[in-house]
């Protein structure tokens, strides 16, 4: 498959890349990664399209799994559907796992920010958002894949997928 090294150098730039070019879209951005390093003819989907489509036609990983393959250079995608709304696609970024949280939030119902604690290390993140009321889903490999959703009981839904040709 080549160097190693050079793999995760790539997908790193790409997920930087769909980052910079797609701050308000997740779908968008993770398009962007695919049509870069995966099938430069991907058809564009919403989030839960996606997840669809993944769940149907790419390999269903473990966030260990899709972790270790992301540090080999592998594109790994991830998400969860919202029923009746918009789901939310991210993919995994290489590098080391780092905590969760420990970014700051604005909670209303004390009119004032708070820090989100750290509860656990998670595989880093691309993700963007239409939305900007919740800062865990920006990330541009400086928070992790449990973020977007910040709770464990959420998290336990997403899901993962690679490209089945990358096995």
């Amino acid at each position: 498959m080549g160097d190693p090294a050079a793999a995760v150098a790539q997908l790193k730039a790409a997920c930087d890349r769909a980052y910079d070019n797609n701050l308000h879209s997740c779908s968008n951005a993770v398009y962007d990664l695919i049509k870069e390093l995966v099938n430069p003819g991907e058809t564009y989907r919403q989030a839960n399209e996606f997840i669809d489509y993944w769940d149907e036609n790419w390999k269903s990983v473990s966030l260990e799994e899709g972790f270790g393959l992301a540090n080999r250079g592998i594109v790994v995608v991830g998400g969860l559907k919202v029923l009746g709304g918009h789901g939310h696609v991210i993919a995994i970024y290489p590098g080391t796992k780092i905590p969760n949280g420990g970014y700051q939030y604005f909670y209303k119902p004390a009119n004032k920010y708070l820090t989100l604690k750290p509860t656990g290390t998670y595989p880093r993140a691309l993700s963007t958002s239409i939305s900007t009321t919740w800062p865990g889903t920006m990330s541009k490999g400086d928070k992790t894949v449990w973020d977007p959703w910040a709770k464990d009981e959420a998290f336990s839904n997403v899901e993962f997928w690679a490209p089945p040709a990358s096995f």
